[in-house]
Protein backbone atom coordinates (compact mmCIF):
# COMPACT_ATOMS: atom_id res chain seq x y z
CA UNK A 1 0.00 0.00 0.00
CA UNK A 2 1.45 3.41 -0.96
CA UNK A 3 1.80 6.37 1.42
CA UNK A 4 -0.98 8.35 -0.25
CA UNK A 5 -3.41 5.48 0.25
CA UNK A 6 -2.40 5.09 3.90
CA UNK A 7 -3.01 8.81 4.53
CA UNK A 8 -6.42 8.61 2.85
CA UNK A 9 -7.53 5.64 4.92
CA UNK A 10 -6.29 7.24 8.15
CA UNK A 11 -8.25 10.38 7.27
CA UNK A 12 -11.41 8.34 6.64
CA UNK A 13 -10.99 6.60 10.01
CA UNK A 14 -10.49 9.97 11.70
CA UNK A 15 -13.75 11.27 10.21
CA UNK A 16 -15.75 8.44 11.81
CA UNK A 17 -15.21 9.59 15.40
CA UNK A 18 -16.51 13.18 15.07
CA UNK A 19 -19.49 11.91 13.06
CA UNK A 20 -20.34 9.52 15.89
CA UNK A 21 -20.10 12.36 18.42
CA UNK A 22 -22.35 14.58 16.29
CA UNK A 23 -24.93 11.80 15.91
CA UNK A 24 -24.91 11.09 19.67
CA UNK A 25 -25.34 14.78 20.47
CA UNK A 26 -28.29 15.19 18.10
CA UNK A 27 -29.98 12.06 19.43
CA UNK A 28 -29.51 13.32 22.99
CA UNK A 29 -31.33 16.56 22.16
CA UNK A 30 -34.14 14.77 20.32
CA UNK A 31 -34.67 12.07 22.94
CA UNK A 32 -33.67 13.94 26.11
CA UNK A 33 -36.65 16.21 26.58
CA UNK A 34 -36.59 15.74 30.37
CA UNK A 35 -32.94 16.75 30.57
CA UNK A 36 -32.61 19.42 27.88
CA UNK A 37 -36.13 20.80 27.60
CA UNK A 38 -38.86 20.46 25.00
CA UNK A 39 -38.03 21.21 21.38
CA UNK A 40 -40.23 23.31 19.15
CA UNK A 41 -41.57 21.68 15.99
CA UNK A 42 -39.13 23.70 13.86
CA UNK A 43 -36.16 22.73 16.07
CA UNK A 44 -37.18 19.07 15.89
CA UNK A 45 -37.34 19.19 12.06
CA UNK A 46 -33.90 20.83 11.84
CA UNK A 47 -32.34 18.25 14.16
CA UNK A 48 -33.98 15.36 12.29
CA UNK A 49 -32.57 16.70 9.03
CA UNK A 50 -29.11 17.03 10.61
CA UNK A 51 -29.40 13.47 11.95
CA UNK A 52 -30.35 12.10 8.52
CA UNK A 53 -27.40 13.78 6.86
CA UNK A 54 -25.03 12.58 9.59
CA UNK A 55 -26.18 9.01 8.93
CA UNK A 56 -25.65 9.53 5.19
CA UNK A 57 -22.12 10.81 5.85
CA UNK A 58 -21.37 7.78 8.06
CA UNK A 59 -22.62 5.47 5.32
CA UNK A 60 -20.39 7.14 2.72
CA UNK A 61 -17.35 6.85 5.01
CA UNK A 62 -18.03 3.15 5.67
CA UNK A 63 -18.58 2.55 1.95
CA UNK A 64 -15.21 4.08 1.10
CA UNK A 65 -13.49 1.96 3.73
CA UNK A 66 -15.14 -1.21 2.45
CA UNK A 67 -14.19 -0.51 -1.17
CA UNK A 68 -10.61 0.14 -0.02
CA UNK A 69 -10.51 -3.17 1.87
CA UNK A 70 -12.02 -4.95 -1.10
CA UNK A 71 -9.42 -3.71 -3.59
CA UNK A 72 -6.75 -4.91 -1.15
CA UNK A 73 -8.25 -8.40 -1.34
CA UNK A 74 -9.84 -8.43 2.11
CA UNK A 75 -12.85 -10.76 2.00
CA UNK A 76 -14.51 -11.66 5.31
CA UNK A 77 -17.00 -14.45 4.70
CA UNK A 78 -19.50 -15.51 7.32
CA UNK A 79 -22.84 -17.27 7.51
CA UNK A 80 -25.91 -15.06 7.70
CA UNK A 81 -29.63 -15.51 7.10
CA UNK A 82 -31.08 -14.15 3.86
CA UNK A 83 -33.96 -12.63 5.87
CA UNK A 84 -31.54 -10.71 8.12
CA UNK A 85 -29.59 -9.46 5.13
CA UNK A 86 -32.69 -8.11 3.34
CA UNK A 87 -34.32 -6.63 6.44
CA UNK A 88 -31.19 -4.94 7.80
CA UNK A 89 -30.35 -3.36 4.44
CA UNK A 90 -33.85 -1.96 4.03
CA UNK A 91 -33.74 -0.76 7.62
CA UNK A 92 -30.56 1.21 6.87
CA UNK A 93 -32.27 2.91 3.93
CA UNK A 94 -35.57 3.74 5.62
CA UNK A 95 -33.85 4.81 8.83
CA UNK A 96 -32.62 7.79 6.81
CA UNK A 97 -35.62 8.39 4.53
CA UNK A 98 -38.69 7.24 6.49
CA UNK A 99 -38.37 6.74 10.25
CA UNK A 100 -41.90 5.34 10.70
CA UNK A 101 -41.35 2.63 8.09
CA UNK A 102 -37.98 1.83 9.67
CA UNK A 103 -39.70 1.22 12.99
CA UNK A 104 -42.22 -1.13 11.33
CA UNK A 105 -39.37 -3.05 9.64
CA UNK A 106 -37.79 -3.60 13.05
CA UNK A 107 -40.97 -5.31 14.22
CA UNK A 108 -41.55 -7.41 11.10
CA UNK A 109 -39.60 -10.64 10.59
CA UNK A 110 -42.06 -13.10 9.02
CA UNK A 111 -41.98 -13.10 5.23
CA UNK A 112 -45.63 -12.45 4.34
CA UNK A 113 -46.17 -9.48 6.70
CA UNK A 114 -42.80 -8.11 5.59
CA UNK A 115 -43.82 -8.33 1.93
CA UNK A 116 -47.08 -6.51 2.71
CA UNK A 117 -45.18 -3.78 4.52
CA UNK A 118 -42.85 -3.26 1.57
CA UNK A 119 -45.75 -3.30 -0.89
CA UNK A 120 -47.17 -0.26 0.91
CA UNK A 121 -43.89 1.49 0.08
CA UNK A 122 -44.07 0.49 -3.59
CA UNK A 123 -41.53 -2.33 -3.27
CA UNK A 124 -42.37 -5.85 -4.44
CA UNK A 125 -40.16 -8.53 -2.84
CA UNK A 126 -39.85 -11.85 -4.68
CA UNK A 127 -38.09 -14.51 -2.60
CA UNK A 128 -38.92 -18.13 -1.85
CA UNK A 129 -40.07 -18.87 1.71
CA UNK A 130 -37.42 -21.58 2.13
CA UNK A 131 -34.69 -19.23 0.97
CA UNK A 132 -35.91 -16.52 3.35
CA UNK A 133 -34.92 -18.68 6.33
CA UNK A 134 -31.74 -20.07 4.76
CA UNK A 135 -28.15 -19.22 5.68
CA UNK A 136 -25.56 -18.31 3.05
CA UNK A 137 -21.81 -17.81 3.27
CA UNK A 138 -20.63 -14.51 1.77
CA UNK A 139 -18.99 -11.26 2.86
CA UNK A 140 -22.12 -9.84 4.46
CA UNK A 141 -20.86 -6.26 4.72
CA UNK A 142 -20.02 -6.11 1.02
CA UNK A 143 -23.26 -7.79 -0.09
CA UNK A 144 -25.30 -5.34 2.00
CA UNK A 145 -23.44 -2.39 0.52
CA UNK A 146 -24.11 -3.66 -3.01
CA UNK A 147 -27.80 -4.25 -2.28
CA UNK A 148 -28.18 -0.85 -0.58
CA UNK A 149 -26.62 0.95 -3.53
CA UNK A 150 -28.92 -0.80 -6.00
CA UNK A 151 -32.00 -0.06 -3.90
CA UNK A 152 -31.06 3.56 -3.28
CA UNK A 153 -30.48 4.03 -7.00
CA UNK A 154 -33.87 2.48 -7.84
CA UNK A 155 -35.71 4.61 -5.26
CA UNK A 156 -34.15 7.72 -6.76
CA UNK A 157 -35.36 7.03 -10.31
CA UNK A 158 -38.56 5.00 -9.94
CA UNK A 159 -41.95 6.41 -10.84
CA UNK A 160 -44.02 4.17 -8.56
CA UNK A 161 -42.67 0.66 -8.25
CA UNK A 162 -39.53 -1.34 -7.47
CA UNK A 163 -39.15 -5.12 -7.78
CA UNK A 164 -36.53 -6.92 -5.68
CA UNK A 165 -35.67 -10.55 -6.46
CA UNK A 166 -33.43 -12.81 -4.37
CA UNK A 167 -32.57 -16.36 -5.44
CA UNK A 168 -29.97 -19.13 -5.24
CA UNK A 169 -29.32 -21.36 -8.24
CA UNK A 170 -26.44 -23.59 -9.37
CA UNK A 171 -24.15 -22.43 -6.57
CA UNK A 172 -24.72 -18.72 -7.13
CA UNK A 173 -26.50 -16.05 -5.09
CA UNK A 174 -28.63 -13.75 -7.23
CA UNK A 175 -30.02 -10.31 -6.37
CA UNK A 176 -31.82 -8.05 -8.82
CA UNK A 177 -33.44 -4.64 -8.35
CA UNK A 178 -35.62 -3.13 -11.06
CA UNK A 179 -37.54 0.13 -11.24
CA UNK A 180 -40.20 1.60 -13.53
CA UNK A 181 -38.37 4.87 -14.15
CA UNK A 182 -37.34 6.52 -17.38
CA UNK A 183 -34.71 3.90 -18.07
CA UNK A 184 -31.20 4.33 -19.41
CA UNK A 185 -30.37 4.70 -23.07
CA UNK A 186 -27.90 2.19 -24.48
CA UNK A 187 -25.32 4.93 -25.05
CA UNK A 188 -25.21 5.75 -21.33
CA UNK A 189 -25.27 2.25 -19.86
CA UNK A 190 -21.52 1.86 -19.52
CA UNK A 191 -21.17 5.32 -17.99
CA UNK A 192 -23.53 4.61 -15.08
CA UNK A 193 -20.82 2.32 -13.65
CA UNK A 194 -18.25 5.13 -13.75
CA UNK A 195 -17.47 6.77 -10.42
CA UNK A 196 -19.45 9.96 -9.74
CA UNK A 197 -21.85 9.49 -12.63
CA UNK A 198 -25.63 9.43 -12.35
CA UNK A 199 -28.48 9.89 -14.78
CA UNK A 200 -30.13 13.31 -14.84
CA UNK A 201 -33.83 12.47 -14.80
CA UNK A 202 -34.93 15.85 -16.13
CA UNK A 203 -32.36 16.26 -18.92
CA UNK A 204 -32.08 12.54 -19.72
CA UNK A 205 -28.30 12.62 -19.74
CA UNK A 206 -25.47 11.51 -17.47
CA UNK A 207 -24.24 14.08 -14.96
CA UNK A 208 -21.89 13.98 -12.00
CA UNK A 209 -23.40 12.78 -8.76
CA UNK A 210 -22.02 12.06 -5.29
CA UNK A 211 -20.85 8.93 -3.51
CA UNK A 212 -19.44 5.73 -4.91
CA UNK A 213 -22.84 4.39 -5.98
CA UNK A 214 -22.88 1.80 -8.74
CA UNK A 215 -19.14 2.16 -9.37
CA UNK A 216 -18.38 1.12 -5.80
CA UNK A 217 -20.92 -1.71 -5.97
CA UNK A 218 -19.31 -3.05 -9.14
CA UNK A 219 -15.86 -3.08 -7.49
CA UNK A 220 -17.21 -5.12 -4.57
CA UNK A 221 -19.02 -7.56 -6.88
CA UNK A 222 -15.97 -8.21 -9.05
CA UNK A 223 -13.63 -8.55 -6.05
CA UNK A 224 -15.90 -11.33 -4.74
CA UNK A 225 -15.66 -13.12 -8.08
CA UNK A 226 -19.14 -12.12 -9.19
CA UNK A 227 -20.68 -10.11 -12.01
CA UNK A 228 -23.15 -7.24 -12.34
CA UNK A 229 -25.37 -6.51 -15.31
CA UNK A 230 -27.96 -4.02 -16.51
CA UNK A 231 -31.01 -4.38 -18.73
CA UNK A 232 -32.67 -1.13 -19.70
CA UNK A 233 -33.68 1.23 -22.45
CA UNK A 234 -35.19 4.68 -22.66
CA UNK A 235 -38.70 4.70 -21.20
CA UNK A 236 -38.52 1.07 -20.02
CA UNK A 237 -37.10 1.32 -16.50
CA UNK A 238 -33.86 -0.31 -15.37
CA UNK A 239 -33.04 -3.76 -14.03
CA UNK A 240 -29.69 -4.20 -12.24
CA UNK A 241 -28.74 -7.77 -11.38
CA UNK A 242 -25.86 -9.29 -9.40
CA UNK A 243 -24.49 -12.85 -9.45
CA UNK A 244 -22.15 -13.95 -6.63
CA UNK A 245 -20.51 -17.38 -6.23
CA UNK A 246 -21.33 -19.36 -3.09
CA UNK A 247 -18.49 -21.48 -1.75
CA UNK A 248 -20.19 -23.23 1.16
Amino acid sequence: MDRKRIKTELLIHDIKNPLAVIETGILSLIQGEDKYGRLSEKQHRILQRALRNTKIAKTLVNDMLEVGRSTEGVIQKKYFFVSDFVRSTLLEIFDVTDYKTAEMIKGSSDLLPFKDLLKQQGISLEVDADLWSREVSLDERKVKQIFRNLLTNAMKYRKQRIVVKVDIKDGFFYVSVSDDGEGIEKAFQEKVFDCYFQLDQEKHQCVRGHGLGLAGALILVEDMGGSMGLESDAGKGADFFVKLPLND
